[in-house]
């Protein structure tokens, strides 16, 4: 049996002081399945944004993505927290099952209401920030949060042609070193990596088939 070293149980909706003053990240998607590359983005958030932990929010459907080849939710969060157990800062959530919603903003305005004291980082691969303009309400999930996207290679490349990077009411910050930043809404940081893991749930499930 793998050891598990986990110093966080999941968060709920109703123990919000457990949490009070903390940075968390928050690592949304259908993780179908979950693997290296998501516990990769995970582990640079944390280093580079100086976080205490982050969150996989296990959503039970992706609105932007079909359904026909998703696994049961349990089973994907089981594969989740499988994958994390030797990861100690992260933390494997059903918060979108437990309040039946789908879509990234309706998530952020619960987490807000349900966690005051603690503040939130929102994470992507540099593949949703290319697609984040057309998330559902996409330009108030940036009043909501801090964004942060790790990019892949050629990053510099993406970075300038993604459309969110072009949003003039951002602030954008091109994260070269660790450090304590903000996490207020309204800042958008760029961590532009020398290596990443090219991997994605997509090519797992088509070598599966």
């Amino acid at each position: 049996m793998e050891h598990s070293s986990r110093i966080f149980s999941p968060p709920h909706l109703h123990d919000s002081a457990r949490w009070a003053g903390m940075r968390i990240g928050l690592l949304g998607g259908s993780f179908n399945p979950p693997h290296e590359g998501h516990v990769h983005i995970s582990q640079i958030a944390l280093r580079s944004l100086a976080l205490d932990a982050v969150w996989w929010l296990v959503s039970p459907q992706n609105p932007l993505k079909s359904s026909h080849d998703l696994q049961p939710f349990v089973r994907r969060l089981q594969l989740c927290e499988e994958l994390t157990a030797a990861f100690p800062h992260l933390v494997v959530s059903d918060l979108e099952q437990e309040t039946g919603f789908n879509r990234t903003f309706d998530t952020l305005c619960m987490l807000r209401c349900h966690f005051p004291r603690t503040e939130f980082v929102f994470l992507t691969g540099m593949d949703n920030a290319l697609s984040f303009h057309r998330w559902h309400r996409w330009r108030e999930i940036l009043k909501l949060t801090a964004t942060a996207h790790i990019a892949r290679p050629p990053a510099r490349n993406l970075v300038k042609s993604c459309p969110l990077r072009l949003l003039a009411t951002q602030e954008h910050v091109l994260l070269s070193k660790p450090g304590m930043v903000s996490l207020a809404p309204g800042f958008s940081y760029w961590l532009l990596q020398n290596r990443m893991m090219e991997i994605s749930s997509t090519d797992i499930r088509k070598n599966i088939i």
